[in-house]
């Protein structure tokens, strides 16, 4: 599976803080919750889709205010910050 393999190469942190280390953090945090939910097929389909197109997978939860995510809390975003 292609998004499998994407998101192992982009999970891994380097601890510098960086985007891409953030974005790698980011990517866990939804791999771990996405899990518990057995959603984890649809989340490697949406980064192999994310990353065909350039972008990235970011939460829609503009207050943050959520304990818990699922995968319909997820889009597909230009920029990640």
């Amino acid at each position: 599976m292609e998004g499998e393999r994407i998101y192992k190469k982009l999970s891994k942190r380097d601890h510098t803080g960086s985007n891409s280390d953030k974005y790698a953090q980011l990517l866990q945090t939804i791999f771990f919750h996405l899990s518990g939910n057995n959603e984890i097929k649809m989340f490697y389909e949406l980064l192999d889709t994310a990353q065909k197109q350039n972008k990235f997978i970011s939460i829609d939860d503009p207050k943050n205010i959520k304990d818990e995510y699922c995968f319909s809390d997820l889009i597909i975003t230009d920029n990640f910050n």
